[in-house]
């Protein structure tokens, strides 16, 4: 049996292009913005980590989230 690749993981060229922005752009704001802040407060020697880490990860991230959002118990539609 052929087992075909996820398309939720792997690499992110557009998340490697604009690092913590695509987080930003994606919902995902709290690590964004601490992802942004490392690369800000670090003066710019933690950007290339910051930008190569959220192409690697930013798709499992974001599919991650919504895992969690369509998991997530809603009360007010009780």
């Amino acid at each position: 049996m052929v087992q075909q690749k996820s398309n939720n993981t792997g690499w992110s060229w557009l998340a490697l292009l604009i690092g913590p922005f695509w987080y930003l752009s994606n919902g995902l704001t709290k690590k964004g913005l601490f992802l942004l802040a490392i690369a800000l407060f670090s003066v710019g020697l933690g950007a290339p980590f910051v930008w190569v880490y959220c192409a690697v990860r930013g798709k499992s991230d974001l599919y991650e989230r919504q895992l969690f959002d369509k998991t997530r118990f809603d009360v007010s539609k009780i």
